[in-house]
This record gives structure tokens, C-alpha cells and sequence, in this order.
């Protein structure tokens, strides 16, 4: 040791040089990380696109160079019934759909704003507010040209942070956040612009779908009366907002599937109710509904959950005993014995059906006195679902509908008499 303690022969050797062209190994790994930081900050959006850059977007148009014309504003349905309660559930992803029509939907405004909603209609989480689609003016025009191209993956990503979120509160209240949104818009200037993604499937407020039938016009009616009664929907609330709603009918593949004659109701509901908050009469393009088809499965973490949604539970089948087959003779509700036949098959088919709920409706045809029409149609209705019960149905219950909404398939070649035999008719209508 020549002499030297240990601590003496550290002390001695020489301190290492860090040359300008070689710098250590810790300094290389740091300039790496702040780099890395630095792009993430400068990207915006958190993109997954590589060099996509939002930021801009997010500071607004400059009023100083020009006034802003008009805004459209995205509401994207974040609730288990079109998301999924879980990651396996099937929900569906419109991040895809929203990017390929941004073009269409941005033609003639400057904003962009982008909100989900569940079923508590003051709980709108704003993910863009205001956001310009357009760059400013100045700068070098590859870079604007870039910026602008960037403009449909900036705003799918903040569709993707929409229907990823967690709504607080089960169910889905669409008329209330379609009510908001007009409120949102009614102070912009320009051409106003509403998306709604949705399966249309509202389990709170007037339009409240868990136990509707799907049966009719007629409910269509009720349904937009009471929401108008009840003042959740205000007429000229939408005024000139062009509105679209798309993805009607498209619930995730865990929950119950409406019938295609089903989905087409609920088209017909939707053009009615998005008519009633639109000035009368309604414009071309002031409602209109759009097609999800083809849309990919939601991809989320494995810890996301959902509050599960109350379910609208779809008729699975219906029994239309119309036409072919007299069941009452006019004002009578005795079942004519014509009729018990094909009773005793339905009733065969439903005893194998496990956890079905059965709802027998009733109706009449239009020549009687109205105060008799609900109380007739209740007791055929009441009829057959002693009869049913008799041949070992259970969960069976009956409904008076009055007068029908028409023959269910009834052809041009139908006579009077057949027309009318046809209205005072039940339907046996199946319920999972």
C-alpha cells in the first residue's frame, strides 16, 4: 500500500474528464427524458398519432383577427346501455365514425365543442369547449396546411375521452342533454351545428323508455305530448341547430337489441322529438338521423366499470292475431271458440320460453262510443290472458289500448269487414 491508508489512494486518483463530444451516460438519459416531456407537452392532445399536434385548437379563435361564424357541438352518449358496463360488454367506438365526417360536420363554423353526457343532464363533461378549426392567420403555410390536416384525429381523440368517461349517475337522459346543448349554443352566432351519439335509448325523464311498447305511432304521440306537457322539451329550444343524431338503435353487445322494426320506431320517435324543439314547421336538415354501421368494439383499460344502465326491455316477439282469425264478435269481449286453437299453440310456445314476461294488449275498432273504447279493450284484453293463464302462462299482464293504430300488414285487397275484424284484435307481445 506504499504507506497510504485506503481513504488516502481514493482521494489521489484523478477526478474522470467529461469531454464536450462524449457526455456521460446519467446526462445522455436525462437529455432523453426532457425531450420525451417536452413532446408530449408540445403534442396537445396525449395523441397516439405520431406528430399530431391539438394545442392550437385548444386556445380558441383570436377575436382580434376575426369574429367567430358558428360552432358545432358534439354530444357523445357515455352510458353503459351504447358503451358497455364493462370493457367486455362490446360497446361500441365512435371516435372512428366522428373523424371520417368532421369534414361535413365543421363545413361553415370556427369552433368545435365536444361533451359527454349520462343520465343526469346537468353533468355534461365538457372534454373541447371552443376549440378553432381553423389556424390563425400568419405563419408559414406547410405549417397551417399540417395543422389543418390534423384536425379530424384532434377531434376523434376528444370524442375517444368522451365515451371513455364514467358517468356518476345510471341511465341516460338524451332530451336533457340535447336541451343543454341548445342552451350552449343559443348565444352563438353563425351557423349553429348539434351531433348526438346515441342509441336513443333515454331510462329518465318524460321519455323514460324502460317499459314502452314500440307498438305505434300513437305512442310516438303520447310520448312527445307528455314531454312537451312536462316542458323537458321546449319548443324552438333547437332553433336553427342543425341536428343529427346518429347511432339510434346500436346498443352495446351485452345488452338487450331492439328488432329492425324496433330501431325504425325509435328513428321515428327521435324525428318527432328533435321536430317539437325545432320551430314549426320543421326544415330540411333540421333533424336527421345517420347510420353507425360498420362502427368498431370500444377498446378501454380492464378497470373500467360503468354504473349498469336500467334496461329497456325490448318486446322480443309479437303475437298479432289479426285478420285470419275472429277472436271477439263486435262490442263483445267473450272469446269465440275460433280462437282457442291458435290460444292453445301460443301458450305451448311460450310455457318453453324461461323468464319471459308476457304482455296481452288489447284493442278495438273504431265504431264504438269513446268512453266504452278503453274499458272494451281492456276486458278482451283481460280475456286472453285468463286464457293463457289457464293454459299455464305465467307473468302475464293486460292492457287496454283502445282503438287501434291501424291492421298490422294489411294489404290494399283488405275488405271493410275484414279491416274492422282486424282492429278488435289482441296482441300477445313477448317480453325477455
Amino acid at each position: 500500500m506504499t504507506g497510504r491508508t485506503r481513504a488516502e489512494h481514493r482521494a489521489a486518483r484523478p477526478l474522470p474528464t467529461v469531454r464536450a463530444t462524449h457526455r456521460a451516460p446519467w446526462t445522455a438519459w436525462a437529455l432523453l427524458l426532457l425531450v420525451a416531456l417536452v413532446a408530449g407537452l408540445l403534442s396537445g392532445c396525449g395523441s397516439p398519432v405520431p406528430g399530431l399536434s391539438c394545442g392550437w385548437m385548444k386556445k380558441g379563435v383570436d377575436a382580434a383577427e376575426r369574429q367567430p361564424r358558428g360552432q358545432t357541438l358534439i354530444l357523445v352518449d357515455m352510458t353503459a346501455s351504447v358503451r358497455g358496463a364493462t370493457p367486455a360488454s362490446g360497446g361500441f367506438d365512435h371516435a372512428g365514425f366522428a373523424g371520417k365526417r368532421v369534414g361535413t360536420w365543421l363545413d361553415g363554423v370556427d369552433t368545435v365543442s365536444v361533451a359527454a353526457f349520462g343520465g343526469d343532464r346537468n353533468d355534461l363533461r365538457w372534454i373541447a369547449r371552443d376549440w378553432a378549426v381553423r389556424p390563425a392567420g400568419g405563419g408559414n403555410k406547410p405549417d397551417r396546411e399540417r395543422r389543418e390536416k390534423a384536425v379530424p384525429d384532434c377531434v376523434a381523440l376528444a370524442v375517444t375521452d368522451a365515451q371513455t368517461a364514467v358517468p356518476g349517475h345510471s341511465g341516460s337522459d338524451v332530451l336533457g342533454a340535447m336541451t343543454e346543448a341548445g342552451a350552449a349554443l343559443a348565444d352563438v352566432g353563425g351557423t349553429r351545428r348539434l351531433i348526438v351519439l346515441t342509441d336513443g335509448l333515454p331510462t329518465t325523464g318524460c321519455a323514460d323508455l324502460r317499459t314502452a311498447g314500440f307498438e305505434g305511432d300513437l305512442e310516438i304521440d303520447a310520448i312527445v305530448h307528455r314531454c312537451l306537457a312536462d316542458e323537458d322539451v321546449t319548443p324552438g329550444a333547437l332553433a336553427s341547430v342543425r341536428t343529427v343524431i346518429a347511432g339510434v338503435g346500436r346498443t352495446a353487445r351485452q345488452e338487450p337489441q331492439p328488432s329492425n322494426a324496433q330501431s325504425r320506431w325509435l328513428g321515428r320517435l327521435w324525428k318527432r322529438l328533435c321536430g317539437a324543439a325545432h320551430p314549426d314547421p320543421v326544415r330540411s336538415g333540421d333533424c336527421a338521423l345517420a347510420s353507425v354501421a360498420g362502427a368498431e368494439p370500444l377498446k378501454e383499460k380492464a378497470s373500467v366499470r360503468r354504473p349498469r344502465d336500467p334496461v329497456v326491455a325490448f318486446p322480443q316477439r309479437t303475437y298479432q292475431e289479426a285478420g285470419a282469425r275472429a277472436l271477439f264478435d263486435s262490442g263483445s269481449s267473450v272469446l269465440l271458440p275460433a280462437a282457442l286453437p291458435e290460444l292453445n299453440r301460443i301458450a305451448v310456445e311460450l310455457r318453453r320460453v324461461s323468464e319471459a314476461r308476457v304482455r296481452v294488449l288489447g284493442y278495438v275498432d273504431p265504431r264504438g262510443g269513446s268512453a266504452n273504447n278503453r274499458e272494451l279493450s281492456q276486458a278482451r284484453a283481460d280475456a286472453v290472458k285468463n286464457e293463457l293463464e289457464r293454459l299455464g302462462v305465467r307473468g302475464v299482464t293486460a292492457v287496454g289500448k283502445g282503438v287501434a293504430d291501424g291492421c298490422p300488414g294489411a294489404g290494399a285487397g283488405l275488405g271493410t269487414e275484414q279491416r274492422l275484424q282486424c282492429d278488435r284484435r289482441v296482441d300477445i307481445v313477448v317480453v325477455r
